[in-house]
Formats: structure tokens, sequence, C-alpha cells
């Protein structure tokens, strides 16, 4: 400053234009720079917020249009990257020197490893000291360099439900995408889910039409297909591009969205609009997703401790119309948007889920301690380790021993299940519960865990109780469909669902009930060709030409009742 006197004039209020004349041109191009940063921020901050938290972009599928949500994730008042790394480097930091050796770094589970630009322990190396002979790097230097290397994952789950609930028929049968099921789209049914009626008897059961389970094992957790629920996250390019289509197929029409059903400012509205016909195609969707203005701000605090973890929710002013929130408990806030329930709790507690896999897995270990000295030898390790592939990964010997002395001790056991628990704690994860009625219960009206052609047909007429707008069409908000969400540090899958949830899962099964030939009406040749025992005979099922079967059925809809079944007798 006392080289440039009159900089400190024009500061003091004296003339801006007779001190920028005088100042020196190479500080004249700095302050010009400086001045342009400055214009920058406002609008770059709106898109990649500053402060501790790691930012994610979800969209929310709401009723009568998009609903644009940001999310800064933070750990303990660190960004979740952050806090994930130290912990790491903690962990395999096992003489608690501060650096880290080769071997230290041997230890980072390579599901981490492989999310880094340098994938091999020498790249890293490299990479952090940028010395190509380095065979140790600090701490500190590992965790600003891997902080920023690891992905900023973040999963959308679906909760385990019962078989039933698992089954998102709305998404299933909806064949113009537009959130709603029509009447010709649920009578059409029989023929849209024709591929998932895996047995061929041309009715659909829970088990046909939920998501894909592991077939070895059958007592697994059911989880709805994340992919159908009304969430969308904007992670990639192709993200973008795949959540344009759907919005655009959902709320528009003529491949082309209406600018009002996005709900924003008029000013970002222009700003978006760029050939001024008020609509967006998926193009310039795509374009506006790349840095979307925000209805919903979520400020997630998450806390390794349990019951510490916060929410804040912020609302602008345009969506304040139809997103409103209530939040009365800490950790918890529930919304509204347009007229779709929504409650989203923070879950913190990630401590205490790694203290109880770790103490399940090593009372587990006693059992396999064949000699009960303490500790497993090579011999003694492999029934072990088939244990904790259950709920790890592939845990070799070598992995655990961490002095390489040929024995594995509860100690290390213990620090491989914390460092292997870090890794699914890496990634954050949105798990999804859908409430309330559902599609497939409505038109289940006999509660055999299936539907059958009939259901289908006439079905529609059951829900028109549920048409609150009388459009002629169904959404799962009309028939009340709420969600939960969950936001928390990842978790294995054997600790998303609670013992009362594993046993409702177990216990109920999702095979269709029959009602056995005895529980049929009609005459005794009708029982007998009614093979799927669904009170109805199909064309398929008829075993005579087509003409008597044409005229029996009076109605015209494919379909054989017993009571026009009746009229062959008569």
């Amino acid at each position: 400053m006392n080289s440039h006197p009159n900089l400190s004039c024009a500061l003091s209020g004296q003339s801006l234009d007779r001190a920028w004349g005088n100042w020196p041109f190479r500080l004249r191009v700095r302050i010009g720079l400086l001045i342009v940063v400055l214009l920058v921020c406002p609008a770059t901050r709106a898109v990649e917020p500053d402060g501790a938290g790691d930012r994610a972009v979800v969209v929310i599928m709401a009723p009568d249009g998009p609903v644009f949500a940001e999310m800064n994730i933070s750990v303990d008042g660190q960004a979740y990257r952050a806090w994930v790394t130290e912990f790491l480097a903690r962990r395999v930091d096992v003489n608690n020197d501060g650096s880290l050796n080769t071997g230290e770094l041997q230890l980072i589970p390579k599901r981490l490893l492989q999310q880094t630009n340098a994938r091999t322990v020498n790249r890293v190396l490299r990479s952090v000291t940028g010395d190509k002979k380095a065979d140790t790097t600090s701490v500190d230097a590992f965790t600003e360099w891997f902080a920023e290397q690891l992905n900023r994952s973040f999963d959308i789950v679906a909760a385990a439900v019962t078989a039933s609930e698992a089954v998102r028929l709305a998404a299933l049968v909806d064949g113009d995408g537009d959130g709603a099921v029509s009447r010709e789209e649920l009578m059409a049914g029989s023929r849209s889910l024709r591929f998932r009626d895996l047995d061929d008897d041309q009715t659909f059961t829970a088990a046909e039409l939920m998501p894909y389970r592991d077939p070895r094992n059958q007592n697994a957790a059911i989880v709805p297909d994340a992919a159908n629920l009304p969430f969308v996250q904007l992670s990639d390019e192709e993200s973008l591009t795949r959540t344009a289509e759907q919005i655009v197929a959902r709320y528009g029409d003529d491949d082309a969205v209406s600018i009002a059903k996005l709900r924003l400012p008029e000013a970002v509205s222009a700003s978006v609009d760029g050939n001024n016909d008020s609509k967006l195609n998926p193009s310039e969707t795509r374009q506006f997703l790349a840095a979307p203005t925000f209805h919903l701000t979520l400020d997630v605090q998450l806390a390794e401790a349990a019951n510490r973890s916060n929410l804040v929710a912020e609302i602008s002013p345009a969506a304040q119309s139809f997103v409103r929130s209530d939040s009365r408990k800490r950790g918890r806030i529930k919304m509204v948007v347009d007229d779709m329930p929504l409650e989203i709790r923070a879950r913190g507690g990630s401590a205490r889920s790694r203290d109880i896999m770790v103490d399940f897995l090593l009372q587990r270990s006693s059992l396999y301690d064949k000699d009960k000295n303490g500790y497993f030898t090579d011999d003694e390790y492999p029934e072990f380790k088939s244990e904790m592939a259950q709920y790890l990964a592939n845990a070799d010997f070598q992995s655990v021993d961490l002095n390489s002395d040929e024995m594995v001790l509860r100690h290390e056991i213990k620090t491989y299940i914390e460092r292997d628990a870090i890794a699914t704690q890496s990634r954050i994860e949105v798990s999804i519960k859908q409430d309330g009625k559902t599609l497939f219960n409505l038109l289940d009206d006999n509660k055999d865990r299936r539907l059958t052609g009939r259901e289908l047909l006439e079905g529609f007429d059951i829900l028109l109780e549920y048409d609150l707008n009388g459009d002629q069409k169904l959404t799962e908000s009309e028939l009340g469909t709420a969600y939960s969400l969950q936001i928390g540090l990842g978790q294995p899958a054997s600790l998303r669902m609670n013992s009362v949830q594993t046993m409702n899962m177990v216990a109920r099964s999702t095979d269709a009930v029959l009602p056995g030939v005895s529980g049929l009406n009609g005459p005794e040749w009708f029982r007998r060709m009614d093979r799927n025992q669904d009170r109805d005979v199909s064309y398929r099922e008829f075993l005579a030409p087509r003409s008597i079967f044409e005229q029996l059925d009076k109605d015209s809809n494919g379909l054989l009742s017993a009571t026009e079944a009746e009229a062959l007798t008569e």
C-alpha cells in the first residue's frame, strides 16, 4: 500500500478514475481479474457451495412437476469425504508415526483404492509426493490427496418391505411414462406384463412382479427397484440425459415440457428458454439440469454418535406454494411435496454400526478357534473367512494378518473390520421406503398375492374412488402413497433391516394362494379347465373350438366366467 499511495486515496473516497490511470499496468490487470472472480463467485457458489458439506443433487418426481433439491452433506462438521479419509488414514497408520509406508498403504481396501486415478500403492505414493522413488508419505498429505480423489459416491437404495409392497405395479404398467395409470394401461396389463409371467399361467404373482432377488438366499430382504422410485440423483452425464428424458415424458407432451411445469422464477425461466417458445425439449432440459436452480436445499449434518445428526431445510420462495415442511424433532423433517407426504431423516450412529459388526464377528470368531489359543493360523482361518464373507468383502489371511507373523489375532480382526466398514461408509446412502396403499394390493381383491386377467381388466372401477381430480388416471399420491427417506453413511446390507423386519420377510411367502378345485364355482368341465384357478377360463385353457368360446364369451373380454359357462348346459 505504501508504494502505491493513489490506491489508498481511492479507497478513502477520492476519485477512482484519477487514481486508476496512475496505477501500474500489472496492478490494474490483477485488480481487473480480482473483480471478475468476485463477480463470478456468487454464481459458482450456487452450483458448488462452500462450507463443510459435500454436495449431491436429487430430482423429486412430484405429482405436479419436478422438484430440484440440493443436499450438502457433512459428518461431524467435516465434508464427508474428508471425514472418511481421515478415519481410514488413522486405521492404516499401524505404528502411529504420522506417516504411511508401502506396507501400510496396502491395507487400504481395494474398492476404495480403485476409486482413485492411482489405483496401485506405488502410484499413490508418486501422486501424493511427486517423487517416483518415494516409499513413504505423511498422513496429512495422503489425507488431503485422497479426499480429492474419492468419488462423491451417493446411493439411492430402496428399503426392505413385504412382497406385495415391493411390487411397483404403477411403474410397470405406465406405458407412456407420465407417472399415472389410465384405464387403458391397466386393461392392457396382461399384455404389457406378459414377459414377467414366468410360469406362463396367465396370472402375475408378487414373486414374479417384484424385483430380482438372489435365488440362493430366499430369506433375504425384499427390496423394490430403486429405479422405479420417484427420486433421481444427478451424478454423471448419463444420469443427466436419462433424467431429462424422464421429465419430458412424465410432465410434457409432443417431446417437450412446458417451462411452467418446472415451477421456476421468471428470470430463470427466461434464461433457460433459448428460443422463447415456453417449452424445453430433452436437450434443453438436460442443459438446465447441468446447473439447476433449486427449489429445496437440505443441510444434512451427520454424526458418528447416535441421535446427534440434524437436518436443516431451506425452501426457495418460488417453491413455498407446493413444498411445505414441519421440523419438530432433531434430525427429522416432515414435508408435503404437492400432495405427496415425505419424511426425511438424518441417520447417524455409524460408530455404533461398526461396533455391532465388530462385536458380532469377534464373538463368532471364538467358534472357529478350534484350539482356543486366541488366534487363527492359516489352516484354521478358512471357516471364519466364510463367516466374514457374509457380511464383508473377501478377507484373505494376508490382508487381516497386519504384522505378517502367520497369526490372526482379535485386534487384527477388529482393525480389518473397521477398515472394511469405512469403505462401505465412504458412500452416502439414501434409503427410501414406500408406505401407504399400493396399486398391487388394491387390485388384489381376494388377497391371493397375484393379479388375474379379470382383476386387471375390471380393476380400474375399484380405483375410481381414489381419482381425486377426476381425470380418469391414478397417481401414487392419489392412492395415499407416502415416502420415508433416511440419509446416512453407507452400511452393509445385513444391517439395513432390523430383526423384526427380517422375521416378517421370512414369515410371509411370496407364492400365490390358490383356492383349489373345490373352491371354484361353475360346471365341472369349467372347473377342470380353469388350470390356474383364477375363477375364469381363457381361450388358452378352453378345450373346444374358438367359435364355441366366442359364443359363450358374452362380454367379449377374452375370459369365460362361471356364469357364462353355465349357459352351455342350459
